[in-house]
């Protein structure tokens, strides 16, 4: 069976089960601890895979010179994206305005003035450690330092000597195996897609938020919905030109798309995206590896634009009244910009991180009000993570046939 049938049941049945079981402690503490198990799984085979894959496609890309067409591809994407969608967020804000309700994490403490420099500094400190065992622990959270050692490794991997060459088959022969476990993880993964989901209902269920203001619940479905199903296609359709479309590439991914979600984490979507990419839309492991690394800090338009929802949200409680164009489009800006640092706050935190760095990037004191959104924060990340799954997804497709590599499967091949 189909992977985006099992993943779409999988997520209809979690919800029947949170609201069966969601007033019951037990179910969230079962469902916490077995989703605790999922993610941890996901999350190293993640790093394997960006240690591995991403170094032999490096050093693969490096040896056909064609890195530097696949990382330009990439980042134009990625950037535009991350750009676009808080743009047009705040635009839509004007034309539908809504404010963020106040929940039950409302006045429980304060945001210290040393959260944003702490965040960077804690990063920096694992970076140039010089303790491999510190970088690899905490890459469940972080893995940029794991992304950029692949990278260096790679560009030393580069098979131009015979000496270089056993090295560069084994790292291929590895990376080979792991998109393998991959595939398999995608394949019967909707068991875990179950548990994560169940867990995300309960969370959304017992918490309230969500149910307290009907025309910011509607908001915020409508305009990931709209980033979804319009905004991102008609991008794709503009860089492709018209040659692919962009609904069979999303549907033939739903099994990346549904851990996204439930998870609100783009390191455990990792696998799936990358066995995705290769399996279902014809996009060499490569190609997916490489791309899957670099949107990882450089194609956050998902999370930037839901942050961006946030902070208006925020300050139009705060102030009472919406807010004015130019103050929603600086608004964009300024979580656009912090999106590109917002993977050193660790998986799951990304919006929470951008959105007190805007704060006092913009000079704003909305006098801890920002910590409002730690009681919606599971659904508002899995759906930033949702719409990063999809520029990553429909970026690795732009890049390979940018580089003349794709190869559409039929659909009985596919996972």
């Amino acid at each position: 069976m189909k992977t985006w049938i099992t993943y779409l049941t999988a997520l209809f049945l979690a919800l029947a089960t949170a609201l069966l079981t969601g007033d019951s402690f037990w179910s969230y503490a079962v469902f916490s601890t077995a989703g605790t198990i999922a993610v941890s799984f996901a999350s190293v085979l993640a790093l394997l895979m960006m240690f591995v894959s991403l170094a032999g496609a490096a050093a693969s890309l490096r040896k056909d010179r064609a890195g530097g067409k696949v990382v330009s591809s990439s980042l134009a994407w990625g950037i535009l994206c991350t750009l676009l969608l808080p743009l047009l967020c705040a635009l839509l804000s004007l034309v539908f305005p809504f404010s963020f309700p106040v929940s039950s994490t409302a006045g429980i403490g304060s945001v210290s003035d040393s959260y944003v420099p702490s965040v960077f500094i804690s990063s920096w400190n694992l970076l140039f450690s010089g303790n491999v065992a510190d970088v690899f622990s905490n890459a469940q959270s972080l893995l940029f330092p794991v992304i950029l050692f692949a990278f260096i490794m790679g560009w030393a991997l580069k098979p131009d000597a015979d000496v270089i060459k056993p090295a560069y088959i084994t790292v291929n022969s590895f990376s080979e195996v792991l998109y393998r476990l991959a595939r398999a993880l995608s394949a019967f993964g909707y068991i875990f897609a179950y548990i994560t989901s169940t867990l995300l209902f309960i969370e959304i269920y017992q918490e309230k938020t969500f149910f307290v203001d009907y025309n910011f619940s509607l908001c915020l479905v409508l305009v990931p919905a709209a980033f979804s199903l319009i905004i991102l296609p008609v991008l794709f359709e503009i860089f492709t030109k018209g040659k692919r479309n962009p609904y069979k590439i999303l549907y033939r991914n739903i099994a990346a798309q549904v851990c996204a979600f439930s998870t609100g984490s783009y390191i455990v979507t990792m696998p799936y995206l990358m066995a995705g990419e290769r399996y279902n839309n014809g996009v060499q492991k490569r190609i997916a590896a490489s791309t899957t690394g670099l949107f990882y800090f450089a194609g956050r338009g998902g999370t930037a634009a839901l942050s961006t929802f946030a902070v208006i949200g925020i300050l139009t409680n705060v102030t009472s009244a919406p807010l004015s164009a130019a103050q929603t489009l600086i608004i964009a800006a300024a979580c656009a910009l912090c999106s590109f640092t917002g993977c050193f706050a660790g998986a799951g935190m990304e919006v929470m991180f951008i959105t007190i760095a805007s704060l006092k990037i913009l000079d704003i004191n909305v006098y801890s009000a920002e910590l409002t959104v730690l009681g919606i924060l599971p659904l508002i990340s899995g759906l930033a993570a949702l719409l990063d799954s999809q520029i990553a997804l429909l970026g690795a497709s732009v890049c390979s046939r940018k580089t003349g590599t794709e190869v559409i499967p039929p659909y009985g091949d596919i996972i």
